[in-house]
């Protein structure tokens, strides 16, 4: 059907049918309920007087729907005086009418938010991912389709956008003009659809719910790090379609190393019979099984992902106001450095250590350092050593073997390294580190230390560029746990251990570093090191327009803080017969 005969369809039939909504087309009319104020909102009646009409799709559990929330409000702060109209719809069985309202009054959204009857009308919208918006002229025809611009997307959190695609669409539209860009793909999550469960060997309480508690619930679960819990089979079916993308892909969980499974202690990939099967059960409808084949739900210290109670809970002396939106043009906001309460009384054997945010939505990370009394910071590598415990999405507590222990030294004093990301609602921070006594003194004493250089500069457009440094080790050493870290150009990271003898081996390869997980790997086998061996590192940087996490292609860039900086470091972990 052409689209003039498909426009005549739509006005005149008494009862319109209710197709996708493709650039070009008129959008039949529709009637959903305001999450907020429980009354019904149609279409025809909220656009019949607007010059333009924005109809944007969210979810309350996509970290790039909220990530929008606040670029959403700024533009219809910005064009409803002029006449355009502004309406959000929430798809999908997962999203409450109580939770869209809430939602909507922690992001502050200004305009209605629509429950939708399931994905209907997600279906007539063609809508595939969340946020997609979708503007319309003033005879409900769409003009421009997709995403509201290019700050935001899975791995992707710029500081600003370059791209203006629906603000673009409205000017034109207003001003008389035809949309130069009618259509940008959207980048935030997979919709996930009803299906209808077929005959299947795989189920998720016989096959799935335990691969779920073994690999994902640690993050997904109430108040830990993942954007959406996966605690019941109702959630996961929730999600079942954006679980088969990433899985399927490889991005969860995630892990980045190339060494062979069992190399490191802590990697958490799915094997070939686990991929399997969750693929197979999102492809089979999700079929749900016999209950009573549920594996027994885990248990967790509530609050903590530790393996028990932590015996000392250390706050940030004051909390830190996090705002909205970014500050200082490209940057973001600067780094927080927050101390935290009184000194230690007494040499302290530390076990295990979680550092854990209280704001957790705008945390990118944290780094606890723990200065002895006294400590002078000269040269450039030496904070290393004094690391007590680090946050990361994505990365586990700190938790030692028996025997193993971190000293912190009579008069100590803890110092919060604070990286916040805002995420368009402001809100407060006061983060804290648990920490686990030693229950008996220990035979072997942790440590850090790092190789790093930080005297380089990457020239505009490399796309690998390449830095080195080495740290040499004067004792003999076992090395335990290695930590690379870069910002946002970090393309690719290597450690090589380099023995006296000359022999060679990489003890460490990231083919794909990312900035957004930056784990720390942990030894299976703890390798000893001889006196004189040196721990080499080798850092790749994307300082081209091909990466699109880049701030700026055309920057040199140096040693630096801010994630639109850089910088180069391996950090690692050893141990010594403790004194």
């Amino acid at each position: 059907m052409s689209s003039a005969l498909l426009v005549a369809a739509l006005v005149g039939a008494p009862n319109p049918p209710e197709p996708p909504a493709p650039v070009g087309t008129l959008v039949a009319d529709f009637t959903r309920t305001d999450a907020v104020s429980g009354k019904p909102w149609t279409l025809a009646e909220k656009a019949r007087d607007a010059k333009a009409t924005v109809v944007v799709f969210l979810n309350t559990g996509c970290p790039v729907s909220t990530a929008y929330a606040a670029k959403l409000a700024k533009l219809h702060d910005r064009y409803a005086p002029e006449g355009v109209a502004f309406v959000g719809v929430f798809s999908g069985d997962l999203d409450t009418p109580a939770d869209i309202a809430k939602s909507a009054h922690d992001t502050g959204l200004p305009f209605p938010v629509l429950k939708d009857d399931g994905t209907k009308l997600a279906d007539r919208f063609a809508v595939d991912r969340v946020p997609t918006a979708f503007v319309l002229d003033a005879g409900r025809a769409v003009r421009y389709a997709g995403r509201v611009d290019d700050q935001y997307a899975p791995g992707v959190h710029r500081s600003k956008a370059t791209t203006r695609e629906v603000g673009n669409a409205l000017d034109a539209i207003l001003d008389g003009r035809a949309v130069t860009v009618a259509h940008a793909p959207a980048a935030g999550c997979k919709l996930t659809r009803d299906k209808e469960a077929k005959a299947s060997a795989v189920t998720y309480h016989k096959d799935v719910a335990a691969i779920v508690q073994a690999k994902c619930q640690e993050c997904h679960r109430p108040g830990e790090a993942g954007p959406f819990a996966l605690t019941n089979y109702k959630q996961a079916k929730g999600w079942a379609d954006m679980i088969r993308e990433v899985v399927a892909d490889g991005v969860m969980p995630p892990w980045h190393a190339d060494a062979p499974r069992g190399h490191f202690a802590n990697d958490r990939r799915l094997t070939a019979e686990q991929k399997k099967a969750v693929l197979d059960w999102v492809d089979a409808g999700c079929p749900e099984g016999d209950p009573k084949d549920a594996p027994p739900a885990p248990k967790y210290v509530t609050g903590w992902r530790l393996p028990q109670e932590p015996d000392l809970v250390i706050k940030m002396e004051h909390a830190v106001d996090v705002p909205g939106q970014y500050l200082f043009g490209l940057g973001g906001m600067p780094y927080q450095h927050v101390r935290s309460g009184e000194p230690f009384a007494e040499d302290t054997w530390v076990q295990a250590v979680e550092v854990r945010p209280e704001y957790r939505a705008v945390v990118h990370h944290i780094i606890v350092y723990a200065f002895p009394p006294g400590t002078k910071i000269s040269k450039e590598n030496e904070f290393s050593k004094y690391m007590l415990g680090t946050y990361v999405p994505g990365d586990q507590p700190a938790v030692l073997p028996d025997g193993w222990a971190v000293k912190i030294p009579k008069g100590t004093r803890l110092m919060f390294e604070m990286h916040y990301t805002p995420n368009g609602k402001p809100g407060r921070d006061r983060s804290m580190v648990g920490i686990v006594r030693a229950k008996n003194p220990p035979r072997y004493e942790v440590k850090g230390d790092a190789a790093l250089e930080g005297k380089f500069v990457i020239p505009p457009g490399a796309a690998a560029h390449e830095v080195k440094a080495e740290y040499t080790f004067d004792r003999p050493a076992t090395l335990t746990s290695l930590y690379p870290h870069m910002h946002l150009r970090g393309k690719a990271f290597r450690y090589d251990l380099v023995t006296p003898d000359g022999k060679r081996e990489t003890v460490l390869n990231v083919p794909r570093y990312d900035f957004n997980w930056q784990v720390g790997y942990h030894l299976s086998e703890p390798r000893p090191v001889p006196a004189g061996s040196k721990l080499e590192c080798t850092a790749w940087f994307d300082n081209s327009a091909a990466n699109p996490a880049n701030p700026d292609p055309k920057a040199k860039v140096r040693w630096g803080d801010q994630t639109w900086e850089e910088m180069m470091i391996g950090f690692f972990s050893y141990y010594q017969p403790a004194e």
